[in-house]
Parts: C-alpha cells; sequence; structure tokens
C-alpha cells in the first residue's frame, strides 16, 4: 500500500474500529481510551499517513494552521532585519507543534481587503501571532467576537490591546542597559541617533537611555533621523563636528549605529578609541561589521516560545470551555558587548 493513498477507512480496517474512532484518536478525543488511541496512532505512523487539516476542521474545528501578521513596513529592512529573526523563531516553535503557518499583512496591500477577517472567515486558522504594533477596533472586535486566539508579540502593550496577551521586550530596560554600559567605561556626553515616528519601542529605548544618563550627571544630544541605514550615515555626516564632541553614541537600532561608524570611518575617527558606538537588535550585521557591533539583544527565541505557549493555552482553554487568564510578559533584553565599544 502506498503511503500517499492511505486513508482513516484503511487505518479504521487494520485497527479493527470504527472510521469515526480512528478520527476521534487522531484527534485526541477524551471519548476514546488511551490504549485505542496508541493502537491507532502506532498503524497511522506506521503507515506514514498525514492527517487531512481539512478533514479535520470538519470534525474539530481544528486545521493545524496559526496566522502570522506582520507589520506593515516589514519589507523595510529596518524592521526585517530583526522581524526576519523573530520569524525565524517563531517558525522553528510551530515546527515543533506539528503545526503550519500562514503568513500575511494585516489588509491585501492590492485590493485592501482584510486579510485577518478573510482568513477567520474561511477557517483557515485556529489562532493569530499579531506583530502589529496596533490594531483597528473595528478587527479587534471581530476577533473577540469570534472567540480567535491571538497574542500580540514583540511590541509593549498599546491601549488598543487592552485585554489580550501580549509578549514584549522590556525596551526602556533595553535603554537602560545601554547607558550603564557606557557610563561604567567612563563617558559623560552623549549622542543618541533618535527616529523620527513615533513608535512605542524606540520612544522606550529612548526614554530609558536618556533618563539613565541625566540621573548620572551626563548630557545628551539628540538628532532625529530614519532608522535606515543611509539616513543615519548622511545625518552623522552632516553633523560631524558637534557629535565628534561627545565620547559615544547610541544608535536605536543596528542600522543607524552602523551607518554611524561608516560616517566615522570616511572622516578618520577609530572606533572605538575616538568613538564608542552601541546599536539595538543584536542583528547578523552588526555581528560581522568591523568593529564588531555592541547591540542590545532582544531574546526573540524565548519571544517566540512564550508566544506559541500562550496561544495554545488559549486554544486548549477555549477546547473545554474554561477561563483564560490573559497575561502581559515582559521579557529582559540582554548587553552584548563587542569591539565597538
Amino acid at each position: 500500500m502506498k503511503h500517499n493513498q492511505v486513508t482513516i477507512k484503511d487505518i479504521a480496517e487494520i485497527a479493527g474500529v470504527s472510521f469515526s474512532t480512528v478520527s476521534r484518536c487522531l484527534n485526541d478525543s477524551p471519548l476514546v481510551s488511551d490504549k485505542t488511541k496508541q493502537k491507532v496512532t502506532k498503524i497511522a505512523h506506521e503507515l506514514g499517513f498525514e492527517f487531512n487539516a481539512s478533514a479535520r476542521g470538519l470534525i474539530t474545528s481544528e486545521v493545524g494552521t496559526v496566522g502570522i501578521v506582520l507589520p506593515e513596513q516589514y519589507t523595510k529592512i529596518s524592521v526585517n532585519v530583526y522581524h526576519g529573526m523573530l520569524m525565524n523563531s517563531l517558525r522553528t516553535s510551530l515546527e515543533k507543534r506539528d503545526v503550519d503557518m500562514i503568513v500575511t499583512y494585516h489588509k491585501n496591500h492590492y485590493s485592501g481587503q482584510n486579510n485577518i477577517t478573510r482568513l477567520v472567515t474561511r477557517r483557515k486558522i485556529d489562532g493569530l501571532i499579531v506583530l502589529m504594533e496596533n490594531m483597528d477596533k473595528k478587527t479587534l472586535e471581530f476577533l473577540k467576537s469570534r472567540q480567535i486566539p491571538f497574542v500580540c508579540t514583540h511590541y509593549p502593550p498599546s491601549s488598543m490591546i487592552d485585554d489580550q496577551d501580549v509578549i514584549y521586550t522590556d525596551h526602556y530596560a533595553g535603554g537602560k542597559l545601554v547607558a550603564e554600559h557606557l557610563l561604567a567605561k567612563g563617558h559623560r556626553d552623549f549622542t543618541l541617533l533618535a527616529v523620527e515616528d513615533p513608535h512605542l519601542e524606540f520612544q522606550l529605548r529612548d526614554e530609558g537611555f536618556s533618563d539613565t544618563i541625566q540621573k548620572a550627571g551626563g548630557t545628551v544630544t539628540r538628532f532625529f533621523t530614519t532608522s535606515e541605514y543611509e539616513a543615519s550615515k548622511e545625518l552623522v555626516t552632516e553633523y560631524m563636528d558637534t557629535i565628534r564632541k561627545t565620547s559615544a553614541l547610541f544608535g536605536l537600532n543596528d542600522l543607524m549605529a552602523l551607518g554611524a561608524i561608516r560616517a566615522f570611518k570616511e572622516h578618520g575617527l577609530v572606533v572605538p578609541d575616538d568613538m564608542a558606538v552601541v546599536g539595538y537588535d543584536d542583528s547578523e550585521f552588526g555581528q560581522f561589521s568591523a568593529p564588531a557591533l555592541t547591540s542590545i539583544h532582544q531574546p526573540k527565541e524565548e519571544l517566540a516560545v512564550l508566544s506559541c505557549d500562550r496561544l495554545f493555552h488559549q486554544m486548549e482553554k477555549q477546547k473545554h470551555q474554561e477561563e483564560i487568564l490573559r497575561k502581559r510578559i515582559s521579557i529582559q533584553p540582554v548587553l552584548v558587548v563587542r569591539e565597538s565599544t
């Protein structure tokens, strides 16, 4: 018998049980004894049977697929650098659970259609992991009305997400770690490459850094730019005379810090002898730069594992019609010291 021809009926005949019993066993139904489940599952594995997700959905309302909602700016390299690494960690966590994923954006870029409502309406997913800073009220109310499990990941909780699971990095603590490290190195006058866009994660990194420096009696000269490499390089070049009066620079992501390093090199400054530089994200770009970049490591592996744990916890509670207690879990970042400081 060829594996790709195996059906539930075949398994039922070999096991000597009914078609419905096989379905219940493969769905881990409490209506079937553990002994029967083990027998049926063993036969299914030996035959190389892959349970059809659509068929399972008709029986249990589960399709074995989780939706990942990306931020609209995902195509920008400054966003993709970190979110790409986080996506890999999420994929690994889901694959360990033998769960598939559908990756999408909030809205279809061509039709404007709401992809989240479309996936739910078409019963394509069992739950969602949302990598968006904010969600519109209409979509949020739709998910609640349909009782769709979802977890908001990476971004700090906003006013819109007030009663849902949120797993995020403590960015204020990350900024504080940078400040404490540079102060311990003896620096007192700092340049901060801040971000023009009002994103909460960047705001918190800025505040954690600036508050700590000011409490220590240091000074912070802040320049606003975009979070891109080239924009930071151009800004540092333009204001080089002012910036070189400070002794350390903090870029709110790795690309900004690397753009600054490039500008310093072109003007004959040596990092870290003439200027210490720190980034944020701990991306591969920073790890392999020359000099290697000191950076804040966001615990993407832990974010992914906890996000999946909370999502499947919601799904399990919902299956048994039990109350779900929502959690906000803040994960502490880590400073990775390399050559640039």
